[in-house]
């Protein structure tokens, strides 16, 4: 976020003039290439700088009264400010009519700060990250663009104890660095619509089981890239493709929408279902819900 002039309000906002130059080339390659648009989004460093202008439930997701846009929009909470803030900065140097995705790399809330960080505490760690997980799962966009899903990374896994500078960045995990929690996390998706299952995450010990998720074909997604996609996951990419091959479980529909998902599902379970593993030339996005049928099942890790 430190890269755009100001975030408020949203529709206004701009890149700061010393990055005019640098944004307007990597925004051009991600537009070429479909690559999304990766920001650090942390509502907690903007509470931080202004608590007396900023409302903490705002910053933490909690659907307050939060700003009223001169465009129209009305933002409950200051995350969906950001990624709108970062949408007019790249509308503003022409690239509005271009679809550029945005995703949130990272974005959490740190559980402990230096002495007289009122913000930085546990309680709104858990508050701010159980409600950055409901709206990941969510499937709605924000206010400027409510179709269009953001995926979310939520920061951090671990505590870094041995992290240099602030107090306040040794802090952002869900875990000690022992492997002992931080505090209790539900990722159990009572929350979702999009009909993931998470198990609640309890230590390292082995108890608790991943996201149930795979990868399929972007629903528009180019159908030339689609096959090019599926000739490299039944051929270099390893992947056993007799599914989808006549006679197949997963044959029908005979569309090669359907096949390259299939094939691309594969291909993410056998590396590890990370995220790059389901890029596929900007044709691929992970999902929650499960897009077996019929007799055609999708295996998952």
């Amino acid at each position: 976020m430190a890269v755009l002039a100001s975030s408020f309000l949203p529709s206004a906002s701009t890149f700061a003039p010393n990055f005019v130059e640098p944004m307007s080339s990597i925004i051009g390659f991600l537009a070429d290439t479909g690559a999304p648009f990766m920001i650090n989004a942390y509502p907690y460093f903007a509470y931080r700088e202004n608590p007396t202008a900023v409302d903490l439930e705002y910053a933490l997701l909690g659907n307050a009264t939060g700003v009223h846009d001169p465009k129209g929009y009305i933002y409950n909470n200051m995350l969906d400010a950001q990624i709108d803030a970062i949408r007019s900065a790249i509308n503003a140097l022409g690239f509005g009519n271009q679809t550029i995705e945005i995703t949130v790399s990272e974005s959490g809330w740190p559980s402990k700060g230096a002495p007289g960080d009122a913000a930085a505490t546990l309680d709104n760690a858990k508050k701010y990250n159980t409600r950055l997980i409901e709206r990941a799962q969510s499937n709605k966009g924000t206010p400027m663009k409510p179709k269009d899903k953001a995926e979310i990374f939520l920061f951090a896994l671990f505590n870094e104890n041995k992290k240099t500078g602030d107090e306040t960045e040794r802090h952002f995990g869900i875990f000690n660095g022992d492997g002992s929690k931080v505090y209790e996390v539900d990722l159990s998706c009572q929350f979702c619509s999009s009909g993931g299952t998470f198990e609640k995450i309890s230590g390292t010990d082995g108890a608790a089981r991943g996201p149930s998720v795979w990868c399929v074909a972007k629903p528009h997604a180019d159908e030339k890239v689609l096959q090019t996609v599926v000739d490299f996951c039944c051929g270099a990419g390893g992947v056993d493709c007799r599914e989808i091959y006549e006679n197949g479980d997963c044959f029908q529909p005979n569309k090669i929408h359907a096949h390259a998902s299939f094939a691309m599902n594969v291909y993410y379970q056998m590396h590890g279902r990370n995220y790059w593993n389901c890029d596929f030339k900007g044709t691929g996005i992970v999902t929650f819900s499960d897009p077996s049928y019929g007799i055609c099942r999708y295996p998952q890790q």
